[in-house]
């Protein structure tokens, strides 16, 4: 990727939650846009166990987020859940651009959950063509969904189940590697994801009291979402709504039967349309399949610091 000249004397920029999924692909979004690591401050949950993390390719440690002084930064991503939302709130307000990916900081710029923007690139082409009058989704998760660490988990607890050992479970809470782990089991904020998705998922479609399902499972793959998702329409079927989905912007069509596997889906195809077809009468169903759901939402969160001018 080209990069773009930024501008070294321009304020500081925290990433809290340096360490999450959301802040890796923050970090590596600030970096690709040319971002001088001596406007990056990393920050994240304190331990007597110093967290290394890295900018740019250079070697940081992350800070305790209780020595960020959010009111003096240009801009803040909140990336991770499980930090008091004050700060954060009250930067807002004094001017200080806070861009939320946890949802819980109050006058933030929100970012919707990243599932909820990779559903929402399937159903608005079909709300604005056909006509949503319903829809229900079971999102397959990968092990990446956690970053490192869960790449690292489910290769560790494959290896140890073959040796028949005890696996480590800190990530995920159980085993995922041979299983499969429906949302509700899932540790912290993961629990309640679905839930999350749904209304953001309605909130980007602007159909607020939209019939809206979502379920989601983490399987023991290391990259890349299927999506099975059912839509009841307002008007037309399985034709009409593939050539909505084949002129809208993001989607690429390989409805030949030669794809639809997580394995054919490279980085750059972002989610590929590998079936639509009619369920029964007003409803279709269709499979899908996407690269990486929460690159689209750092895009996102790094167009609204360029469109604050703090970038």
């Amino acid at each position: 990727m080209v990069r773009r000249s930024a501008d070294a004397t321009g304020g500081r920029i925290a990433v809290v939650g340096a360490a999450s999924p959301a802040g890796a692909r923050v970090k590596s979004a600030l970096a690709d846009r040319g971002v001088e690591g001596t406007r990056v401050g990393l920050y994240g949950v304190f331990s007597d166990i110093a967290v290394l993390s890295e900018y740019d390719g250079e070697a940081r440690l992350v800070q305790p987020v209780g020595e960020l002084d959010a009111e003096g930064c240009a801009a803040v991503f909140v990336c991770e859940t499980g930090h008091d939302p004050a700060p954060f709130s009250r930067a807002a307000a004094s001017g200080t651009l806070v861009v939320d990916f946890s949802g819980t900081v109050g006058g933030a710029t929100v970012v919707p959950h990243p599932l909820a923007v990779a559903l929402g690139a399937l159903l608005a082409p079909l709300e604005a063509a056909l006509g949503v009058t319903r829809a229900s989704a079971v999102v397959l998760r990968p092990a990446g969904e956690f970053g490192e660490q869960g790449l690292d988990e489910l290769r560790e607890q494959t290896v140890r189940l073959l040796r028949f050992e005890k696996t480590p479970t800190q990530v995920f809470g159980r085993q995922l590697a041979f299983n499969v782990v429906p949302d509700y089991l899932l540790p912290g904020e993961e629990a309640e994801s679905s839930a999350r998705i749904a209304a953001d998922l309605r909130t980007l479609l602007a159909r607020p009291g939209l019939p809206v399902h979502v379920t989601t499972a983490l399987v023991p793959i290391f990259l890349g979402h299927g999506v099975s998702l059912h839509v009841d329409l307002a008007r037309g079927g399985a034709s009409e709504a593939e050539a909505a989905l084949a002129d809208a912007p993001g989607l690429l069509m390989q409805t030949g039967g030669e794809a639809g596997s997580t394995m054919d889906v490279v980085e750059d195809e972002g989610t590929v349309v590998a079936l639509v077809e009619d369920a029964e009468p007003g409803t279709i169903r269709i499979w899908a399949v996407i690269a990486d759901a929460g690159r689209t939402a750092a895009f996102r969160a790094i167009e609204a610091a360029e469109a604050a001018g703090v970038l």
